[in-house]
């Protein structure tokens, strides 16, 4: 079982929690995807994610205001 400290790492790391969240996505570990995929690429995968999540959002609200 992980230690406090490797939960608490992931709560005060802006972008931690999604580096592990993508590099999975991706097949990858975190080491070999900071490694190999650029930083700008990165902040569009964030992007990308971020209005994906935001229109489930928002197609989530107008199914249940009927």
């Amino acid at each position: 079982m992980p230690r406090k400290a490797a939960y608490e790492t992931f709560e005060t790391s802006n972008g931690l929690e999604f580096e592990f969240f993508l590099a999975a996505e991706l097949g990858m570990t975190v080491a070999r995807m900071r490694a190999e995929m650029p930083n700008d690429e990165f902040v569009r995968w964030g992007v990308y994610y971020q209005r994906k999540a935001q229109r489930a959002e928002l197609e989530a609200l107008k199914a249940r205001r009927g």
